[in-house]
C-alpha cells in the first residue's frame, strides 16, 4: 500500500553572541550549535496502525476505521475477508486531529462492503465511517441478517428523469445523523478536524454522496469539502442540470466495463463536463461495476495480498488518497497532474 507522508516541522534557530571589554579588544565567541529538528513520534508517521470498530451512531449502524495506538493483530471481518488492525483500539492522540471521511455504500450493500478503500485511507491518516443505510441487504456491519426496506418505493435506476430530492432521502438523513453523532462522540470526536470532513460513496452512494454536496440543493451540507465518487449513479443530476450547483472538488472514477454507469460520466452531456472545477475523472483499464467492493479482492482474503496484486484496487485507493490529501489536508499531489498510462483514461480541470 501507499501512504500519506506526515508534514515534518523544522525550527532551527541560531544564537550568534559576542563579548567585548573595554580594556580588550572585540572577541566573537563560537556560535552554539543549532537546535535540533524536531522529531515527530513514530507512532504519527504514516503508515498508521488502524483501529476498528462496529458502533451505532445516533441509532445507525456504522463501521468506523480511525488511527490508533493499540497494536494491530490478525482480525476478520469476515470468512472471506482478513487484515491486520487493533479492533476496538485506543484512539491515536498526541498526533494532533486528522480530516473525516463519511462512505456511503451501493444499493444493497452495506458499511464494510469497500474494506480495501475504507481501511486503507484510515491508515493514511483519516477518521472514515461507513454507515448502514436503510437498503442494506447484501450484507451489514455487525453481519446480522439484513431486511429490504424502503428501496422498492423508490424511482427506478431505469427512470432517473423521474428522481427528485425526496429520492432515498433517507439516506441523506442517515448521513447527517452519522456526521453529527460522531462529532460528538467523546471518544473519536477528538481525532477529527472540523474543518476537513469528506464524502465518498459508490454506485448509489455516489448519487448520496452528490446530493450531499449541492447535486439536491436541498441537502446541501456546507461542512463536506470533497466528494469521491466511485462509479456514481449521477444521472438524476446530469437530467435535470444541477451539477453546476456543485462548488466542492469532485474525483469520478469510473471503468471500462462499468457500462451502465461510466458512460454517463463521460462525454459533453455526461457528469464530469457539468461540474465544475477543480474536477478529476479516472477510468479503469477493465474493471467493472463491482470493482470497487470486496469482489474486487475475491481470491485475495488478506487485504495486503489483494492490494499487492489487484493493480484496479491499487489504482482506486492511489488516486482516491491522493484527492483527499490534496482537498482535506492541502498537500500537493504530483500523482494527479499527469497522465497515467495504467489508466483507460484520465481528465483533470484543478
Amino acid at each position: 500500500m501507499r501512504k500519506t507522508t506526515w508534514i515534518v516541522i523544522a525550527a532551527p534557530i541560531l544564537i550568534a553572541t559576542f563579548a567585548c571589554a573595554l580594556s580588550q579588544p572585540l572577541q566573537t565567541q563560537a556560535l552554539p550549535s543549532p537546535e535540533a529538528t524536531p522529531t515527530i513520534p513514530a507512532n504519527c508517521l504514516s503508515p498508521l496502525q488502524v483501529g476498528y470498530e462496529v458502533t451505532r451512531i445516533n441509532g445507525i449502524k456504522a463501521a468506523v476505521w480511525y488511527p490508533s495506538v493499540t497494536p494491530e493483530t490478525i482480525f476478520n471481518y469476515s470468512s472471506q475477508i482478513s487484515s491486520s488492525l487493533a479492533k476496538d483500539g485506543q484512539p491515536l492522540t498526541g498526533c494532533g486531529t486528522f480530516p473525516l471521511v463519511i462512505f456511503s455504500h451501493g444499493l444493497l450493500g452495506c458499511g464494510d462492503q469497500s474494506i480495501f478503500f475504507t481501511e486503507t485511507l484510515a491508515r493514511s491518516g483519516y477518521v472514515v465511517v461507513a454507515p448502514d443505510h436503510q437498503d442494506a441487504l447484501l450484507c451489514s456491519v455487525d453481519g446480522s441478517a439484513s431486511t429490504f426496506s424502503n428501496a422498492t418505493q423508490e424511482p427506478k435506476i431505469l427512470n432517473p428523469e423521474t428522481w427528485t430530492d425526496s429520492s432515498y432521502v433517507d439516506r441523506k438523513v442517515d448521513i447527517e445523523n452519522v456526521l453529527n453523532g460522531v462529532l460528538q462522540d467523546p471518544r473519536l470526536g477528538p481525532l477529527i478536524n472540523v474543518q476537513r470532513i469528506g464524502i465518498a460513496g459508490h454506485s448509489l452512494g455516489g448519487y448520496t454522496a452528490l446530493g450531499m454536496v449541492g447535486g439536491w440543493p436541498s441537502w446541501k451540507d456546507d461542512r463536506f469539502k470533497a466528494a469521491l465518487l466511485m462509479s456514481p449513479y449521477s444521472l438524476p443530476f446530469s437530467i435535470q442540470k444541477t451539477l453546476n450547483d456543485v462548488t466542492v472538488p469532485l474525483m469520478y472514477q469510473g471503468a471500462e466495463l462499468d457500462v451502465g454507469i461510466t458512460p454517463f460520466l463521460e462525454g459533453a452531456g455526461g457528469a464530469y463536463a457539468q461540474s465544475n472545477p477543480p474536477k478529476y475523472f479516472v477510468k479503469l483499464r477493465g474493471g467493472n461495476h463491482f470493482t470497487w467492493t470486496n469482489a474486487v479482492c475475491a481470491n485475495y482474503p488478506r487485504i495486503a495480498d489483494c492490494l499487492q496484486s489487484k493493480p484496479e484496487a491499487q489504482l482506486i485507493d492511489e488516486y482516491g488518497i491522493a484527492f483527499f490529501d490534496a482537498y482535506l489536508k492541502g498537500k500537493p499531489q504530483p500523482l494527479l497532474s499527469v497522465p497515467n498510462l495504467e489508466l483507460s483514461a484520465y481528465l483533470h480541470q484543478p
